[in-house]
């Protein structure tokens, strides 16, 4: 049993090693699980989660139906790419549905949050402002959390987040990107986007002749350690990343683990499943390095590697 489970987590390792500047995966929603052709398919959408009621997903790879730039909530383009999400911010009290009515849409970033490190996170959105979507509301912002909600469990209104606007945000032409920064204080595992402020806390603008409710487009989510690639991530291209030449090994390990780049690297930290660093170290200024595991645990962690420009993260093995 136990060598099936070896051999199942090694397996699972192969291939993990990857340029890791933003920790959400599929930030700009271009990849799907199926072409989306009706409303609330967020599931649709790799990695996204349907995070509360009934977030939508739009992708151009459908030429006929719901799709980019057609949405059915007005004509939009993506910010980038071919996909987008929509989701309700707000909906006019005592109407169809019960009072402080949102959607939500989650996902769980590529490794979870370190405590105590800096953080810095931003997507962009656009108002639909189309037939009953146009209440125009503020308050639309992120959270971090390390439960994962869904359709029928969405997260509590806390009248605050990690992220938010405090300006009603009323453009239906530009895409407008929202962002921040905080230090982590727990591990956290899953990203949230939604207005998490109750209807009495949110601010509204009713722009339209039958205003129903608040509908905003959402696209190219970034969660980074990095400040000047979260201002400029949309205009790298990934590839470019993904350029570095490095050898890790040996995955799994019990002694020690390896670490040869084409490029000088300054830090580099092993990081627990928990989010805990559980070792670094700094100023290295080399090409290749060898860290003493013997002293950790049996178990999987997170090897980061720090560059002058980006980070490597690749999941390890440790086996003793």
């Amino acid at each position: 049993m136990k060598s099936k489970l070896f051999l199942l987590l090694t397996l699972l390792l192969s291939n993990t090693t990857y340029a890791q500047i933003n920790l959400v995966p599929n930030p700009s929603f271009e990849d799907t699980v199926y072409c989306p052709y009706l409303y609330t398919q967020i599931d649709a959408c790799a990695n996204w989660l349907n995070f509360g009621n009934s977030p939508d997903y739009f992708n151009a790879c459908d030429p006929t139906g719901l799709n980019v730039p057609n949405s059915g909530f007005g004509f939009q383009y993506a910010h980038t790419g071919n996909g987008m999400v929509g989701v309700v911010m707000y909906y006019k009290p005592n109407s169809s549905v019960p009072d402080n009515y949102r959607e939500f849409i989650g996902i769980q970033l590529s490794i979870p949050l370190i405590v105590g490190q800096k953080y810095y996170y931003s997507f962009y959105t656009n108002f639909s402002a189309q037939f009953q979507n146009s209440i125009a509301c503020n308050k639309m912002g992120l959270n971090f959390t390390n439960v994962q909600y869904n359709e029928l469990n969405w997260p509590p209104l806390i009248n605050n987040s990690q992220l938010f606007s405090d300006s009603i945000l009323m453009d239906s032409v530009l895409w407008v990107r929202l962002s921040g920064s905080f230090f982590a204080d727990s591990a956290y595992q899953y990203l949230v986007i939604g207005n998490f402020f109750d209807d009495i806390n949110t601010d509204t603008i009713g722009v339209g002749l039958y205003p129903l409710q608040s509908y905003y487009f959402i696209d190219d989510v970034c969660v980074t350690t990095d400040s000047i690639f979260n201002n400029t991530w949309t205009g790298i291209a990934q590839e470019e990343i993904n350029k570095t030449n490095f050898k890790i090994y040996p995955n799994p390990a019990s002694e020690s683990v390896n670490i040869e780049t084409s490029l000088l690297f300054r830090d580099i930290s092993i990081i627990d499943i928990q989010g805990k660093e559980v070792f670094n170290f700094n100023k290295i200024n080399k090409s290749n390095y060898s860290i003493d595991v013997s002293n950790l645990s049996s178990g999987i962690y997170i090897l980061r590697i720090g560059f002058y420009n980006t980070n490597i993260y690749q999941k390890i093995l440790i086996n003793h």
